[in-house]
């Protein structure tokens, strides 16, 4: 592993001139909170995998929702990965998105089931290039038929330091997935360690109107060496029939050995 720590992200100088990134990449993020449409849940995407080699993680997610004018008024739902990070940059997830615990309805798809596989290619020592595909199907019934659901994104990320990863590039969905149509977007996010070793913030945004558009911003504390907690919310994009949503969940990392 590449160690990117640099002395000047320490001094307040650099931490400031971080933050200010971080607070333009924010202002440029451009999502309205006033969401119309249909009402649903979002399809996820894991665009940024964790570059650590022959690390193992199992992470569960709780996803709420509540809207008081739909037939799904409160709905729980349970989102469960595996990833590993092998060697060279390749990195492989097992996923099961929107398994509904309470209530049900709020997602076009659910136990939506897939296998993300991606490559990282390093460019410098501060920069990165991500390759990765998403494809999967439905496991239970749902009112579209089962269909190959796919999705593709190709990102540069910027890492000057451990702490800090902004990302962005552009992702295409078939219409399988985001049952409208073929669509070709953007998108960007951030991984910001706070405090070392106990704090981060991270949030991803995908542009559109479609099953994936929309951002989610979480709160992270790591409670042990090898696990992690976190919180946050989910804002949909406008008219991407999305609605606002709760996480709270939790991550434990290992290695082979």
């Amino acid at each position: 592993m590449v160690d990117h720590s640099k002395a000047v992200l320490n001094s307040p100088f650099g931490r400031m001139k971080h933050l200010l990134v971080l607070m333009l990449l924010l202002f440029f993020i451009p999502f309205n909170t006033h969401a119309k449409g249909k009402g649903k849940a979002k399809i996820k995407l894991r665009t940024n995998p964790n570059q650590i080699e022959d690390v193992w993680t199992v992470s569960n997610e709780l996803n709420y929702y509540h809207e008081p004018n739909q037939p799904y008024q409160n709905t729980l739902y349970e989102n469960i990965t595996l990833d590993y990070s092998a060697s060279n940059g390749w990195d492989f997830q097992l996923a099961s998105y929107n398994i509904p615990l309470v209530g049900g309805g709020a997602q076009n798809y659910q136990a939506d089931t897939y296998f993300n596989i991606s490559k990282t290619f390093i460019i410098s020592q501060d920069f990165q290039a991500v390759l990765g595909t998403q494809s999967g199907t439905t496991l239970l019934h749902s009112a579209n038929s089962r269909q190959l659901h796919n999705a593709d994104y190709a990102l540069v990320v910027y890492q000057p330091s451990r702490q800090v990863n902004l990302h962005a590039g552009s992702y295409w969905v078939n219409k399988s997935l985001s049952t409208t149509t073929d669509y070709l977007g953007y998108t960007g996010g951030f991984n910001i360690e706070v405090l070392d070793n106990l704090l981060t913030l991270q949030a991803d945004y995908f542009s559109g109107n479609n099953n994936l558009s929309g951002a989610v911003f979480n709160t992270w504390i790591r409670v042990h060496p090898k696990a992690q907690v976190y919180f946050g919310v989910g804002v949909p994009e406008t008219n991407s029939g999305n609605e606002f949503y709760g996480t709270v969940g939790f991550s434990v990392a290992g290695t082979s050995g």
